[in-house]
């Protein structure tokens, strides 16, 4: 317990430093309950290029929420988190829509367990009144929000869902000011500027407990009478002795949104781990025979 609280500690004091300023406070989503007592074996986790929706020219601050989000992950110390270039792959997430099948099977094959999306809505401009009667002056409201998805690979289930949003409010007088010396864009850019380091930071709180309830799965990759090759190894804690239970892959279900889920199989045998490489281990039968690549593990208890 107390290296989870330290772990925690870390992350809360470390990450502002990212980026400077804030335009509010947050509260943290992280609770002792929802952090887990074993840190092993470890998720991998990875974190896509945030998708932009606010029609400005973002260039490398858009880079900046992703990056910030990996940052905040890594020094939780519970995960191997993998930052996605955008040169490399760029995929966004949309509510109902399917997810990019090959995004998903790349992930499965090189053992990702979750996928972090998270895209930037517009700036909403609001007019407002600040102060107390008889003193309410005018004033312009300025809203940033951010959504964060994050996909299970291996259950094909959306495990957090959450808008994450701060706001700055500029009087009448200084949202004049400030149209005059800048564009509209100009403005919100730095309104943006100001707000992520806390959108971040929330973000980043909420998805730590949702990703570390989560039960740990690998599959495997290939399999024959002696040998089992599954798609985790000493990078997330597992070594030689540990049993592994495998399962089946069970039916597809669709959702009222058209999200389609993938449903726990029968279970159909039990290995044990015998050789351990960085991100690959072999294992051999216990019991059962119907083992086959893309049957999802996990340690048993």
């Amino acid at each position: 317990m107390r290296k989870t609280l330290f772990l925690l500690f870390t992350v809360i004091v470390l990450f502002p430093a990212l980026l400077p300023g804030g335009c509010g406070t947050t509260t943290s989503l992280v609770s002792r309950r929802a952090l887990p007592d074993r840190d092993w074996p470890k998720q991998r986790v990875m974190v896509m290029p945030a998708a932009d929706l606010t029609g400005m020219p973002l260039d490398e601050l858009l880079d900046t929420v992703s990056a910030g989000v990996t940052k905040a992950l890594r020094n939780a110390g519970f995960f191997n988190v993998y930052h996605q270039n955008k040169a490399t792959k760029s995929a966004s997430f949309k509510p109902g829509a399917p997810i990019d099948p090959e995004l998903i099977r790349e992930a499965r094959e090189t053992g990702i367990n979750a996928i972090i999306f998270e895209t930037l809505n517009p700036i909403e401009t609001n007019p407002v009144k600040t102060g107390i009667w008889p003193f309410r002056r005018k004033a312009r409201r300025f809203t940033v929000s951010m959504n964060v998805d994050i996909v299970d690979v291996n259950r094909g289930t959306i495990l957090f869902s959450k808008e994450v949003a701060d706001n700055i409010t500029l009087s009448d007088e200084e949202a004049r000011e400030e149209k005059e010396k800048s564009t509209n864009i100009q403005t919100e850019r730095r309104v943006l500027m100001e707000c992520l380091p806390d959108i971040i930071r929330e973000a980043a709180m909420g998805a730590i407990p949702s990703l570390s309830r989560q039960v740990w799965t690998g599959r495997i990759v290939s399999a024959d009478k002696q040998r089992i090759i599954i798609n985790a190894g000493g990078d997330a804690g597992l070594r030689p002795g540990i049993v592994l239970e495998v399962f089946g892959e069970g039916e597809s279900i669709t959702s009222l949104k058209g999200q389609t889920y993938q449903l726990p199989g029968p279970k159909v045998g039990e290995i044990k781990i015998v050789m351990i490489k960085p991100r690959r281990s072999s294992a051999e039968p216990l019991n059962g025979t119907d083992f086959k690549s893309g049957q999802i593990i996990r340690v048993k208890e």
